[in-house]
């Protein structure tokens, strides 16, 4: 029986494999043909390469396991949105839409935005979810962020040199931040080349002490209050309120859970990547709708798009997701942010149906309408929801477990 069992398997999870690159190959050609109207021929000639070459060395290539390759498939998205950032304060866009031609001649920042950081991270954070469970397709996911971190940074370097752009000591941090960008796309490129190796498991740390929760606890209230306060000064105290209450019910919960044993970064690491996929695609239909407009009509506050994009668009989400690699290494700062992104997913996302069109309601004399962002607030909940059920399953085991002194 088992001997029959065996090669049955095997072939199995050829065929998944085989599937699973042949969605991503009809999925590639179909987004190559819809933005070559778009963007023009360079941008649809990219994803095709991209795609391409990566089928060849996930083909090539031997196993990816997420011991090896997590961590700097992380480091990679975060310095991607880092790099990005600085793009941004620098008008990194308009210089691509010129050096690009055609449809992208005078591309707005909002849709470069949108287009060449949204859905590539949207992508590479659904690559890690499909890493870090080990569901076919994995090697190919992770040979695409290589490749495109690749193309990303050596392109943005290219522009760095011969464009003129604004700020020179803004433009040196871009460089630098590119470097860094490139650099781990290097040591992911090396951990995939070497192939799966023994993995470092260290053992679940025992949590912080009552001494250690309270000095981490001091911490994190000092710096909630410094970014509500910077916050606060953009956009006024609606967005305010929604996020620190998401912050401060998260530190409830970290203090009660994770900060007394970490979460298991194999299953919670990948739901986060999840979570943060479907958050990053809700962040993209904000821009496109502008979402930092629509607040400020209801709350009287202007709000800015540079400083909305900078803050909610591209420094906060590089901040969640480096709190995804420090969730794999099974830090306190991991785990805090885990707990304030699950508790902002499940309170306060549901504001975009039940809070703000309600608010212009009453403020304007309108009917129930759109809000920005309304249509994908819900889906990160989905993620967020499973993890909090296991993180408060895995909380009541380990306190059935304890002996009583």
């Amino acid at each position: 029986m088992v001997t029959r069992a065996e090669p049955r398997i095997g072939t199995a999870r050829h065929e998944a494999e085989v599937g699973a690159r042949l969605v991503a190959a009809f999925a590639t050609v179909t987004a190559a043909a819809a933005v070559w109207p778009l963007a023009g021929w360079p941008v649809s000639l990219a994803l095709l390469l991209i795609g391409a070459l990566a089928g060849i060395a996930a083909s090539h290539g031997g196993p990816v396991v997420a011991d090896t390759a997590m961590a700097p498939y992380i480091l990679t998205v975060v310095g991607t949105l880092l790099a990005d950032t600085l793009r941004f304060r620098i008008g990194y866009g308009r210089a691509l839409g010129r050096a690009l031609g055609g449809p992208l001649a005078d591309l707005d920042p909002r849709w470069w935005f949108v287009a060449f950081v949204v859905a590539p991270v949207t992508v590479m954070l659904l690559g890690g979810y499909v890493l870090g469970r080990g569901f076919p397709g994995a090697s190919l996911a992770a040979w695409w962020t290589v490749l495109f971190g690749l193309a990303d940074g050596l392109t943005c370097g290219v522009l760095l040199v011969g464009g003129h752009l604004s700020s020179p000591l803004l433009t040196a941090g871009a460089a630098g931040a590119t470097v860094a960008q490139l650099l781990c796309v290097t040591v992911l490129a090396q951990r995939l080349l070497a192939g799966a190796t023994p993995p470092d498991d260290p053992e679940p740390g025992a949590g912080l002490g009552l001494r250690e929760r309270n000095l981490w606890t001091a911490l994190i209230v000092a710096l909630v209050v410094a970014y509500g306060l910077a916050l606060e000064a953009q956009s006024g105290w609606l967005p305010v309120g929604v996020i620190v209450g998401s912050m401060m019910g998260g530190l409830v919960g970290w203090r009660r859970t994770t900060a007394r044993r970490p979460a298991d970064p194999r299953f919670h690491v990948p739901l986060f990547l999840l979570m943060l996929a479907l958050f990053y695609f809700h962040v993209g239909e904000e821009a496109i709708t502008s979402f930092n407009r629509a607040i400020a009509g209801i709350s009287g506050t202007p709000w800015a798009d540079g400083p909305f994009t900078t803050l909610i668009g591209l420094a906060g989400p590089a901040v969640w997701v480096l709190a995804a690699w420090s969730l794999w290494h099974r830090q306190p700062f991991g785990n805090f942010i885990y707990w304030f992104l699950l508790v902002g997913m499940i309170i306060g996302e549901p504001t975009h149906l039940v809070v703000f069109p309600v608010m212009r309601m009453v403020e304007d004399g309108v009917g129930y309408g759109y809000f920005s962002g309304m249509y994908t607030a819900l889906f990160p909940m989905i993620p967020a929801i499973l993890a909090i059920r296991a993180l408060r399953r895995t909380h009541r085991h380990a306190a059935g477990q304890q002996v009583p002194a």
